[in-house]
Parts: structure tokens; C-alpha cells; sequence
């Protein structure tokens, strides 16, 4: 009974947090691993498994805009406008520039983790949660005017490129991935709304993509150790959770500083945690 209801605390979690700038695989793994004892490497993969509820959230969220990116691979049988072009190629290009860092970042901490002590991986999560806060903190309102269908086509490759490489990045957990893409195409000059619906956008195949890595890679996946309906029921939870509240907590991250929040939280658990790892060591 309590295994259920830690995975299902967990879900809720997940469905929270997804959409504040704070890193929900960065929480999901803190509480997993802190609160629930679960060991590091199975915590990073649950992290992957949660997100599977939120993305089809964000896939029913935004359902026009994939139905028009979907049907802009065959214009000769549905009327397409330049603007589902341009999203399109949006996706495809973040998609491969997140596979090049994702890719790599993916197996070297999934080794490192399997082999890191609890405390540790909190350390380093707190850290990665304080570089989070300080990339929030330079994002400014309104940054640029620009909307995607005002950028031309070859700049589309070059912005959605690299906030693909960035986006692979928050795989890393503690960075958060709407926190450093949003942050990436602001620079670019992208409104603030069409920054974030890019984000997010983009964000789909890739964590499809990273559930499909932990199947194949399956050493240390969660899949191996857990019940089928648990796996289930926790998707279920997480989308539920995640898609009642998309709207409220969006716009609750675009009105308060949530970098403020990466730091302090970050430097309390490192306080916390690095008296408890030199006890443990001498």
C-alpha cells in the first residue's frame, strides 16, 4: 500500500511541477530519493516515466497546433499555411539538437548515478537548481517583439537548433527545461507567448524520445522493477494533475520570479546536505 502511495504522491508532484520553471525531474528525484528511499538510478528513471502523463497533457493542450504540424508533411492533401511550416521545422530541428546533448548527458549520468551515493545526487541537483535560478533571473519580460512566422527560414534552423542543444541539457536534473529554452529563444528576440509555446512544442517528441532510450538501455530502468499498473495508474495521475493545471500554474510562472526560489532552495539542501556527507566519510 505504501508503495502505491509514494508513486502516486510522486504523479501529483510531477503534474505540479512540470510546468513552474524549478525542474520537476530535479523535485521528482529529491523527494524520491530523500523522502521515499528509492536508490538514485531508479529515481532518474522514474523522472523520465512521469513525464510521459504531463506530455500527453501538453499534446492535448495543444492538439490544434500538432494536428497542423502533422498535416504540413502532406500539403498536397491538406491546406497548409507557412506558419504550421515553420512550427514544423521548429520541432524537427530542436528535436535534433536535443538528441546530440540529451544523447550524451543521458549515459554518463545514468553510470554516475548508479554509482553516487543519495546525498550526493542531492548535492548535485541542488547545484544544478542554483544555475537554474541564475539563468531565470536574466530573463526579462517581453524580451524581443518577434512571433515565429515574422523569422526567416533560415534563422528558424539556427534559433531552434540551439535551443534544442540547450533543451538537452535539462536532461540533467535540476536544470529546468522550460526555465533554459524559454531563456534561449528570449535571446533570440522571440515575444514572451511565442517563446513559451515553443518550448513547449518541442518538448514532446523529446520526452517521448527519452522514455523510448530508458526501455532500450534498460540497466537501472524502473520499468524492470515496477508493476505495470502502478506504471499505468501513475501516468494517469500525472496527466490528470498536469493537464487541470497547465493554464493556472503558466501563468502563475510568468508572474512570480521563480529564480529567487532555485537559489535559496538550492543553497538550503546544499547547507543541509554537505555536514551529512563529511559525518558519513570520516
Amino acid at each position: 500500500m505504501f508503495d502505491l502511495l509514494k508513486f502516486i504522491i510522486l504523479s501529483i508532484l510531477q503534474g505540479l511541477f512540470e510546468w513552474l520553471p524549478i525542474s520537476s525531474s530535479g523535485q521528482v528525484m529529491i523527494f524520491s530519493i530523500n523522502v521515499f528511499g528509492i536508490p538514485p538510478d531508479q529515481a532518474f528513471s522514474l523522472a523520465i516515466w512521469l513525464h510521459l502523463g504531463t506530455t500527453i497533457a501538453v499534446l492535448l493542450k495543444f492538439r490544434t497546433d500538432y494536428i497542423k504540424i502533422i498535416q504540413s508533411f502532406l500539403p498536397n492533401i491538406f491546406e497548409v499555411e507557412d506558419i504550421d511550416i515553420k512550427k514544423r521545422n521548429w520541432v524537427i530541428f530542436a528535436t535534433i539538437g536535443t538528441a546530440i546533448t540529451a544523447l550524451s548527458l543521458y549515459f554518463l549520468i545514468k553510470d554516475s548515478f548508479s554509482a553516487f551515493q543519495g546525498d550526493l545526487i542531492t548535492l548535485i541537483i541542488s547545484g544544478f537548481l542554483i544555475i537554474t535560478g541564475i539563468i531565470l533571473l536574466k530573463i526579462r519580460k517581453d524580451y524581443g517583439k518577434n512571433a515565429i512566422n515574422d523569422i526567416e527560414d533560415e534563422k528558424i534552423f539556427k534559433h531552434s537548433f540551439l535551443a534544442g542543444l540547450i533543451q538537452g541539457c535539462s536532461i540533467l536534473p535540476g536544470i529546468s527545461r522550460s526555465g533554459v529554452t524559454v531563456s534561449t529563444i528570449l535571446g533570440e528576440k522571440y515575444e514572451h507567448s511565442s517563446a513559451l509555446k515553443l518550448s513547449f512544442l518541442m518538448s514532446v517528441p523529446v520526452a517521448i524520445a527519452s522514455i523510448g532510450v530508458d526501455i532500450i538501455f534498460e540497466e537501472g530502468s524502473i520499468l524492470g522493477t515496477l508493476d505495470p499498473i502502478i506504471i499505468i495508474l501513475s501516468t494517469l495521475i500525472s496527466f490528470g494533475v498536469g493537464y487541470l493545471s497547465i493554464e493556472f500554474l503558466i501563468r502563475v510562472a510568468q508572474k512570480i520570479q521563480f529564480g529567487y526560489f532555485c537559489i535559496l532552495y538550492g543553497i538550503i539542501s546544499i547547507i543541509i546536505i554537505i555536514p551529512i556527507l563529511l559525518i558519513s566519510s570520516s
